[in-house]
């Protein structure tokens, strides 16, 4: 029993210095976790490298989908809300894993972009790409729209005067507060008059 238990620790004593493998063993080597992580990032780069080599001066339109919601996915939530506004989305709820109610932008988005031609694919494209600049900070409401901005530059190009457009929403909004005053004192008045006096 002794001589069996001695056998056994100097197997064991064996496999340590030889890196976990058994000794006289065809088997071929484990790999620890490190090598598996370097094959399988390894592996990956060399996929996209074969598939860049592959692709067409002309993107397909599922690789055309592809990138405009994967592009679309990782603007944020609130990007997501002012993408939906802008195309005019339903924004209905669905049921969660959690058990909730949500709003599935992804999927939201999905179905619009099956819908959309290659033109207009294109020009979503652009839109995600400008949509994080409608973003006004809290801490500096008042703060203009930066000339370096895509958003600015992309309005340059395109000859739409952003000065122009401000002072026109300027004008529109400031007249909002007085129609909305004057019709809840019109409504005052009239509740005032239909109440009757003891």
């Amino acid at each position: 029993m002794a001589e069996g238990i001695e056998t056994i620790e100097k197997k064991q004593d064996g496999r340590k210095k030889n890196g976990g493998k058994r000794t006289g063993s065809c088997r071929k080597p484990l790999l620890d976790k490190a090598e598996i992580e370097r094959v399988e990032k390894v592996s990956r780069v060399r996929i996209l490298g074969a598939i860049r080599k592959k692709l067409p001066e002309t993107l397909s339109r599922p690789d055309l989908e592809m990138v405009a919601l994967d592009y679309f996915r990782r603007l944020g939530h609130d990007n997501h809300r002012r993408v939906s506004k802008l195309y005019a989305w339903e924004e209905k709820k669905s049921k969660t894993s959690w058990g909730g109610q949500a709003v599935d932008y992804g999927k939201i988005a999905a179905a619009g972009v099956q819908t959309m031609k290659a033109a207009d694919l294109h020009r979503f494209l652009v839109a995600c790409a400008l949509v994080s600049d409608l973003y006004c900070p809290g801490y500096n409401p008042r703060q203009s729209l930066d000339k370096n901005s895509n958003l600015a530059q992309t309005a340059s190009r395109y000859r739409v005067d952003a000065a122009k457009t401000a002072t026109a929403v300027r004008a529109e909004l400031s007249k909002k507060p007085h129609n909305h005053a004057l019709k809840k004192e019109k409504a005052r008045s009239t509740s005032s008059k239909a109440t009757p006096t003891k």
